[in-house]
């Protein structure tokens, strides 16, 4: 009878046992379809956003070229307008108390070699250079292959 008894609780130990893993297999699947459930709502919203951002960086490139010019225009760099130099005034060199200037007479020397003359040198003028006119309006060229565009709007 000990055997029977014995046979007895060990079958619904065996079967209480393998209910128990059941259960706990229900419970790590269920988890696990709670999981993957989630991930594709997130993964299916992030979609959607992509495709919305998609479309609307679309539309945002196609009006934003609507608006640039048909025949681009090379842009030539700022000059500035050359500086004249203002004249002097007309009156002329007073002295002191009023008379007129002398000018002042230097009488060249002849410096012989080792010998440092006292005499002042002039300076020389400086040179002037002509500079190019800017253009008043822009010059219609073909299309530029690179730099920047300008806009007349």
């Amino acid at each position: 009878m000990t055997r029977l008894l014995l046979a007895l609780a060990g079958v619904v130990l065996l079967a209480v046992t393998a209910l128990a893993a059941v259960w706990l297999l229900g419970q790590l699947l269920t988890g696990l379809g709670l999981f993957i459930v989630g991930a594709a709502g997130v993964l299916g919203r992030l979609l959607w956003f992509l495709l919305i951002t998609g479309v609307l960086a679309g539309v945002v490139y196609f009006v934003t070229s609507a608006w640039r010019p048909s025949v681009r225009a090379p842009v030539r760099p700022f000059r500035a307008p050359p500086v004249t130099p203002r004249p002097a005034p007309s009156r002329p060199k007073r002295g002191r108390a009023g008379q007129p200037a002398a000018p002042a007479s230097v009488s060249p020397t002849p410096a012989g070699p080792g010998s440092v003359s006292a005499a002042p040198v002039p300076p020389t003028p400086a040179e002037t250079t002509p500079t190019e006119a800017a253009p008043t309006e822009a010059v219609e060229s073909g299309p530029a292959t690179s730099g920047p565009v300008r806009s007349d709007g």
